[in-house]
Formats: structure tokens, C-alpha cells, sequence
């Protein structure tokens, strides 16, 4: 088949979740005899240009956005989304089999070119864009809510902007209500539309006809992980260590490490060094506070994919305590391919992943999580056997052989009905 990938992010300069899921899906395809092609669009590039994202064939489509918060969303989106779709037609060798998008601002460009060319579209949702303009489900970036609202925005501006700028910025609120339906109409037009979890199925369903939802997770690429862990880390630290990877914001649980380590004071533990892979504007207030606390801790900023694996494969025990309605962290899936002890936080789609105490441990709270942390470190074996199930239910899971020939399957069937 001929498949066509638009994405918002990809590798190389794509460096989080959403980029190697889409790469992974890609790569995967290729391998089967697939002709692939993404388009990528590019802030501040001029034109269409090919280029090779690591092995997959792209297209980078140059666009103008201003910085200024809310006007730069139309520029991203709305007056993107034609001359988008246009790449997206001129990427196809003729007629495509499928469109398959995977993110925001790429799906209603991918639904307007998938009309004009009479092909099916796919949609993957990984985070709550459907339903919240800012896509992370967090009001002020902190408190989870259901869905955008004039009330909710009016209160959440100032927080995220500031009192000022986001007191100016409230009567963009019309604006914002009405991209947010104009994402949900597009939505609700393809084809099908991918959750990433069950979490996420749920979260669409009065956006999306339910016969139109599937739930596939992300896959990981099980042989090329073993082939980068099998190098050894460059990070050498001695005596067990904790791990923590992803951005230094409050959504992604950065914000309750010195809870939990507060509550650590005065247990008897094993020496250890928490290793902190990540940057953000945490940064500074963690080094502080993890300091008072008096906890072994060294940053490593954003350390490349490959050795963030290999410390993953390295961790004795990895902590996710990520406060958001995660939707499937490919932080979690990765580190569960290689066989890493986990502690996660039971948010969103984690449980999908996670099963207390069969390949992990889920804690809900900053106390529990300190208490589990504990006896983890206490007992090392309990914690290398979580990993080793980790690994095994991974391969079952999240390997490419078990999940292309599911997206193949879809594929196949969606090009038959629209024919």
C-alpha cells in the first residue's frame, strides 16, 4: 500500500513521545513493503522540501506563525490547514491507499486533502486535543478537567499567561471555543480515528461515533532496543539508581519528587543516586528543594533517545509520577520493553500498561508512592522480577509483529469500503 504520514513532530528534530511513535509506526510499514512518505510541517521553513527522517522518506512544509500566544494558533492551524493538505495531496504517487495522521495539526489538513483525493483517513489521538485547546486536560497546567469551557478558559488565561497578558488574551475565548469545535468536526469526519488506550477511547466518545474507534497502542520496536541497550551507558553511577525521564513540568510529575522524597526522610534505605534525565522549568526549583531534602540527585538535562534506553535497561527501579490524564506514555512502554523495574502513578492511560504488582507498581499518592518506593528498594529482587514481567508482557503487547498487522488490517478494510 501506498501510506501517506502526516505528523506534527518526527525525528530527528521531533524528540518526544508523539515523534517516535509516529517514526516506529512508519519504520514498521517500510519494513513490510509499504511505500511510505510523511509530511512534516516546518515553523519558520519556506516551501516543500524531501529530505530523509531517519530512514523514512518526508516532506518538510515551511509555514510562518508569529509568538504571540493565541494569534500564533490561527497561523499553526487555521490558515495552515489548506496549503498543508496541498503538500499532503503532492507527497501521494498518484492515488494513496490511506492518510493516516497523527496529531492536531495535521489531522483536518490530512481530512481536507483525504476528500479531495477520495481516500480513506486515519486519525491517531494521543493526548486530549479533541476536547481541551492547550491538550493537556490540566487546567492552569496543574488540576484536571473534563473539557474547555468560556468559564474554564477565563480562569485558566491568567494562570498560564499570567494575570496581565492573560486578562488581554480573554477575548480570544470565542476564537478558542470555536477551533476547538472546528478540531472536533474534522475529527469526527475521518475515517477512523486511533486511541492510543482505553482511556483515550472513553474520552472521545460524543466526538467520534463509537464504530469509527479503535483502540491501538503505540509499538515499540523490540530488536532495535536490544541492539542500542546491549552498548553500554556512558552515565556510570555506583549503587542502585532511580530514574526519572521526561520534561521538568507539573503535568508530568516532576513537581511531586520532593513530596515524595519528604516523606523518605528517616527511612533506612540503601544508598542511593536519583538520576533525573530532563529539562524544563522545574529545573531550578527541584535542584533546591531535592537539595534541602539532602538526595543524591544528578541531571543529565535532555539526554539523546539511545542512552535513555540504555539508563532505562541500567535503572533499578524507574518513577513515573506523572499527575495528568496520561494518555499511553511511550516513556513507560519503552522502559517496560527493556526490562526496567516501574513505579508509576495509576493516571490515564498507565493502567493499560501497568498492572500492580504483575509487571509494575501503581501508587496514587505522593505518600503511597514513597512507601512503595521503599520496598522496592528494600527488596531488589521483588523489583527485578517486576521487570522481567514487564518485559514479557511488552513483547506480547507492544512488539511490532503483533500490532502492524492490526494497523495493516484496518488499512486494508477502509480502502475496500471506499471503494
Amino acid at each position: 500500500m501506498q501510506i501517506i504520514i502526516p505528523s506534527d513532530v518526527f525525528p530527528p528534530s521531533g524528540k518526544g513521545g508523539a515523534a517516535w511513535s509516529s517514526h516506529a509506526l512508519a519504520l514498521a510499514l517500510q519494513a513490510r513493503g509499504h511505500r511510505i512518505k510523511a509530511v512534516v510541517p516546518d515553523r519558520g521553513g519556506r516551501g516543500i522540501s524531501a529530505y530523509d527522517a531517519l530512514g523514512v522518506p518526508a516532506l518538510r512544509v515551511g509555514y510562518a506563525a508569529p509568538r504571540l500566544p493565541i494569534i500564533q494558533n490561527y497561523f499553526r492551524h487555521e490558515k495552515f490547514w489548506k496549503p498543508l493538505a496541498n503538500a499532503i495531496i503532492a507527497a501521494a504517487v498518484g492515488r494513496p491507499d490511506v492518510i493516516h495522521a497523527q496529531h492536531v495539526q495535521v489531522a483536518p489538513a490530512a481530512v481536507l486533502a483525504g476528500q479531495r483525493l477520495g481516500v480513506p483517513v486515519v486519525v491517531t489521538v494521543r493526548d486530549h486535543w479533541p476536547w481541551d485547546y492547550f491538550a493537556t486536560g490540566l487546567h492552569g497546567d496543574r488540576i484536571p478537567h473534563p473539557a474547555a469551557s468560556w468559564a474554564s478558559l477565563a480562569s485558566d488565561l491568567p494562570v498560564r499567561l499570567g494575570p496581565l497578558r492573560g486578562t488581554l488574551a480573554l477575548p480570544a475565548i470565542p476564537y478558542m471555543l470555536a477551533h476547538l469545535r472546528r478540531r472536533a468536526a474534522f475529527l469526527a469526519q475521518a475515517d477512523a480515528v486511533i486511541a492510543c488506550s482505553s482511556y483515550i477511547a472513553r474520552r472521545l466518545h460524543g466526538i467520534v461515533p463509537p464504530e469509527r474507534i479503535h483502540v491501538l497502542p503505540h509499538m515499540v520496536d523490540q530488536e532495535a532496543l536490544s541492539t542500542t541497550i546491549a552498548t553500554p551507558s556512558q552515565v556510570q553511577i555506583a549503587g542502585p539508581m532511580l530514574l526519572f525521564v521526561g520534561k521538568l513540568e507539573p503535568n508530568k510529575g516532576a513537581g511531586l519528587l520532593p513530596a515524595i522524597f519528604r516523606e523518605l526522610r528517616g527511612v533506612p534505605l540503601p544508598a542511593y543516586t536519583l538520576l533525573i534525565a530532563g529539562d524544563g522549568g522545574l529545573r531550578k526549583w527541584l535542584e533546591q528543594e531535592l537539595g534541602r531534602l539532602g538526595v543524591a540527585v544528578q541531571f543529565l538535562d535532555w539526554a539523546g533517545h539511545d542512552e535513555v534506553l540504555r539508563l532505562m535497561a541500567r535503572a533499578d527501579l524507574l518513577l513515573f509520577p506523572s499527575s495528568w490524564g496520561e494518555p499511553l506514555s511511550r516513556v513507560l512502554l519503552e522502559a517496560a520493553s527493556v526490562g526496567a523495574p516501574i513505579l508509576a502513578m495509576p493516571t490515564g492511560g498507565t493502567p493499560d500498561i501497568i498492572h500492580d504488582g504483575v509487571n509494575g507498581v501503581l501508587a496514587a499518592t505522593p505518600q503511597h508512592f514513597a512507601q512503595r518506593l521503599a520496598d522496592l528498594l528494600t527488596h531488589p529482587e521483588a523489583a527485578r522480577r517486576l521487570g522481567a514481567a514487564a518485559h514479557d508482557l511488552a513483547r506480547q503487547r507492544y512488539a511490532v509483529p503483533v500490532l502492524v498487522p492490526q494497523y495493516e488490517a484496518l488499512y486494508r478494510r477502509l480502502r475496500e469500503e471506499r471503494a
